[in-house]
């Protein structure tokens, strides 16, 4: 299992993945692309206004968003890591993106059971 980077073809079944996170001390799982987000949503294991998602950039600071629902992440207006503000559509904003990876926190905790 590729424990940096989820990816389907490679490590399989995503709650697997997310359990082998956690048992090694990741304090957040990672993700490339839309299809990731997908998965988790059809897991049940996104709440809307509570479970966040964050670009990460290599060169620049990172932008963070809060689900509103499985079609939109709305931007983050905080100090550090704002994400654009407004609404976005969230397969646009994790698939046509220049991030490296993008990371999900405050999952439901039956995500890791």
């Amino acid at each position: 299992m590729n424990i940096i980077h989820y990816s389907g073809e490679k490590d399989g079944d995503i709650k697997e993945y997310l359990i082998e996170a956690r048992t090694r001390g990741m304090v957040f799982a990672t993700f490339k692309g839309y299809r990731p987000f997908k998965q988790l949503w059809d897991l049940g294991v996104i709440t809307p206004q509570i479970t966040t998602v964050r670009l990460r950039f290599d060169c620049r600071g990172d932008g963070s968003y809060v689900v509103v629902d499985e079609g939109h992440l709305e931007g983050m207006v905080i100090n550090v890591h704002a994400g654009d503000e407004g609404l976005h559509n969230t397969k646009e904003l994790l698939t046509d993106t220049e991030s490296e990876y993008w990371e999900i926190s405050s999952l439901h905790p039956s995500a890791f059971r």
